[in-house]
């Protein structure tokens, strides 16, 4: 049986092709894909193949490869040790965009809920998010500032309205990214190609200013001013992959105002759940999933593009020409 999967060939280079297609070892389990999320900004840094010399980024990349890590599918068949009650459930997993991928049983992110599947495909953004936020230490009443609305920066709005926060600036080039943003009052939005985000925090906190930024441009460029909207003592949380050197007058902007810089790869989830600490990958994709069936999230205005598989070369090329106004962007392969 054939199994069609998206691999970038080289730097901007992307095929369909026919591969084997897999049977599930033990423990796994083989998926029929429904859906897959294209993720705008590390699968493009991995599609240009533009990155620092001698960067981690430099052990990742190398073609030809295999795209994606945000698939829903449903089970099936299961290899030798795993149950058979898993056959037609269907499962979100750390998948690349292909028609029949095989996963490790015990690295599932079992969907639970009534949910649109297109909104269950951002789990894997959601996880990176959510461990974010919570490495911040939110509390009712803060004040934060998110510096992009991309798919990430979308997402922590959306947690941050949902976690009590009462002003959530959203800093961002791109109007019409910005109009993707949840309506509350609590959400303000900063055009930054008209409006300095500085002074526009400065008057509506009443020179109070920040107690958190998240950052999720990746742009190193940016991320100085960042460190002006804090008060002091207040918290920076890396949520992006900037792809070259960030520099910072360390002095004045962490030392002298005793500001927390706070690093959040998703790596940093708990390995196994303890009483301390329950939030390993899994129960933070469970939390998203629960989120969006209590409407406690609204995802609405989150997918801008589907299309059918055979339409992924046509949507990386897009995306690759200017993605700024793509935001989610699924690929159908029912």
């Amino acid at each position: 049986m054939k199994n069609c999967s998206v691999i970038f060939t080289g730097p901007c280079q992307v095929e369909m092709q026919d591969r084997v297609c897999p049977s599930p070892s033990a423990g796994e389990v083989l998926i029929r894909t429904e859906l897959s999320l294209i993720s705008t900004g590390t699968e493009l840094t991995f599609l240009k193949g533009e990155y620092p010399e001698n960067s981690k980024w430099s052990t990742y990349i190398h073609y030809p490869m295999s795209s994606g890590y945000s698939n829903i599918g449903v089970v099936e068949a299961v290899g030798e040790g795993v149950s058979e009650e898993l056959l037609g459930k269907r499962v979100a997993s750390f998948s690349g965009h292909a028609q029949y991928v095989t996963v490790p049983a015990a690295e599932l992110r079992f969907i639970h809920y009534d949910i649109e599947p297109e909104y269950a495909s951002f789990f894997a953004l959601a996880e990176t998010t959510i461990n974010g936020i919570r490495r911040t230490g939110i509390e009712l009443g803060n004040r934060a500032v998110v510096y992009g609305a991309g798919i990430v920066g979308q997402l922590a709005v959306r947690l941050l309205l949902a976690g009590g926060c009462t002003e959530i600036f959203v800093v961002n080039r791109s109007a019409f990214r910005l109009e993707i943003l949840p309506k509350s009052p609590a959400v303000i939005p900063i055009c930054s190609s008209k409006e300095d985000p500085v002074e526009v925090i400065r008057k509506v906190t009443r020179g109070d200013m920040a107690d958190l930024v998240i950052e999720t441009t990746g742009n190193a460029d940016v991320i100085p001013e960042e460190f002006a909207v804090l008060h002091q003592q207040g918290r920076l949380c890396m949520l992006s992959s900037p792809k070259k050197k960030t520099l910072i007058d360390f002095h004045d902007c962490c030392n002298a105002v005793s500001v927390n810089i706070i690093g959040a790869h998703t790596s940093s989830q708990a390995p196994a759940a303890t009483y301390d600490n329950p939030w390993t990958c899994g129960r933070n994709s469970e939390t998203f999933f629960k989120m969006i069936h209590n409407g406690q999230i609204d995802m609405s205005g989150m997918v801008t593009h589907r299309a059918s598989f055979e339409q992924a070369p046509e949507m990386y090329k897009m995306l690759l020409e200017d993605r700024t106004h793509a935001m989610g962007v699924v690929l159908d392969w029912r």
